[in-house]
């Protein structure tokens, strides 16, 4: 019970940070704030400097060549939701979209952050969605849904225990 207290609290803080991963290559020389524009830009939302309150590339994962993700805490939540609203409209968005046309287009995946604790249980889920065949999967608020079918209820997913269910 305290830890889901401090699950919940943790994930709360979180509220207006995104996540931005994909093949969104790392420069010498990188203004990560300029990156987020440009995302901004092509997802036609103007971000100002105001707007964003910090952002940084996560670390590198050894053994892997792919660019590590952004992290941006916004200033606000309605500008993250806003973010993340404009990304689920536009389908396919990918590097050509933020004017990375030199290579072939790669998708960039823009989320809702998660605390270490509902990253695992995501991570579990994804498992339990594979072999029980479910369709849906998905974080909204920071709460991790899912559903069997197109008009199935929906399932709030807080526990191992929850998945256990299934």
């Amino acid at each position: 019970m305290l830890e889901s207290c401090i699950e919940d609290s943790e994930q709360y803080s979180r509220r207006d940070t995104i996540e931005i991963h994909g093949v969104v290559p790392v420069e010498k020389v990188e203004q990560v704030l300029e990156v987020i524009k440009s995302v901004g830009k092509a997802l036609d939302l103007t971000i100002e400097n105001s707007m964003v309150s910090a952002c940084h590339r996560l670390r590198s994962r050894d053994g892997t060549d792919k660019p590590p993700g952004i992290i941006v805490k916004m200033t606000r939540r309605i500008d993250a939701e806003s973010l993340l609203q404009r990304r689920l409209v536009k389908r396919n968005f990918s590097t050509h979209h933020i004017g990375l046309t030199a290579s072939p287009a790669q998708p960039i995946y823009i989320n809702e952050s998660l605390c270490p604790g509902r990253r695992r249980l995501l991570n579990a889920a994804r498992v339990v969605k594979g072999e029980k065949q479910y369709t849906y999967l998905w974080i909204r608020g920071g709460k991790i849904l899912m559903r069997k079918a197109e008009k199935a209820p929906v399932k709030v997913i807080t526990s191992q225990a929850d998945l256990a269910k299934l």
